[in-house]
């Protein structure tokens, strides 16, 4: 047989071999799916079948419609999947449906809080005399973020020293549940949505680094019976005792920052408006759940 036929048959079963492992074939593994897209990308199922079950029942509540000709689980795995990845709406894989239809509906379940509702029933199992940890972590965004028809302040976007940024202010218990947060732009100080963040909960005390360091909030902890585990401020006259214990364990929180910025759409802002942000980070919280880890 002529060697040149013998290159043309390899090379036409190589192209079949190719073709068939793009064709959207399924495999198992751990309990999870994985898919193979025509780009050569292999992308996992986000959300195992031991996390569905115990988030199926609290989805489903989330909306009033039956579910009838859509599926919730893959709708959520959409959205994690672009979490995890930080991909443009557009570049969602077509395994998930269509990309126009996933995001509207994100940002219909954005504005109506169900991202929240369903990440507050996940971590209802709080202890209320666990420590409360509160601290801020800075969240660059990126320049497609710009351009909300309600202006940047008012989505909470700003400037600061790393530049176009958000800022994440929350309260974190010592087991490493999120307890509440709030969004502001990149420049605003902590102490001024401390006193947004705090009022209603219940713990032991409440552990925070020198930026928290203000008669207002120290009295505002008072008022809800707990202990203040602050430093005092150089130029207090009074310096506070402080438990040193108490407040080593503010790694907690910052743990738990390194675990939300592991979902890409989380460490970098990609979107225009706080609510679809908030929605965001209030899901990839629910994953952190689901996967078990604690403190």
């Amino acid at each position: 047989m002529p060697v040149s036929r013998v290159i043309s048959e390899a090379s036409t079963l190589e192209r079949v071999d190719t073709s068939a492992a793009q064709s959207g074939r399924t495999a198992a593994l751990d309990g999870r799916s994985v898919r193979r897209h025509a780009l050569g990308v292999t992308d996992r199922s986000a959300i195992s079948n031991e996390q569905w079950e115990r988030m199926a029942p609290l989805v489903a509540s989330l909306h009033r419609r039956g579910t009838r000709g859509r599926s919730d689980r893959r709708f959520v795995e959409a959205v994690v999947w672009l979490l995890r990845t930080g991909s443009p709406w557009r570049d969602l894989p077509a395994s998930f449906g269509r990309w126009g239809s996933v995001y509207q509906r994100f940002r219909r379940w954005a504005a109506a809080g169900r991202w929240e509702a369903l990440r507050q029933a996940l971590g209802a199992d709080r202890a209320v005399d666990e420590l409360l940890l509160i601290d801020s972590t800075i969240v660059k965004a990126h320049p497609h973020a710009a351009g909300a028809r309600s202006g940047q302040s008012s989505e909470a976007l700003g400037r600061s020293r790393g530049g176009f940024t958000t800022k994440v202010h929350a309260v974190v218990s010592s087991g490493g549940r999120l307890v509440r947060f709030v969004l502001t732009g990149g420049q605003v100080n902590d102490v001024t949505q401390a006193t947004r963040l705090v009022p209603g909960l219940q713990g032991r005390a409440v552990v925070g680094d020198r930026a928290y360091d203000s008669d207002e909030f120290l009295a505002c902890i008072r008022e809800q019976g707990m202990a203040a585990v602050i430093p005092s401020l150089a130029n207090r006259k009074i310096q506070r005792a402080l438990e040193a214990r108490m407040y080593a364990l503010r790694n907690v929180i910052e743990r738990f920052f390194g675990r939300l910025k592991a979902f890409r759409r989380v460490a970098t802002r990609y979107d225009k408006t706080a609510a679809s942000y908030a929605a965001a980070l209030a899901l990839a919280d629910s994953m952190i759940v689901l996967s078990g880890w604690a403190a």
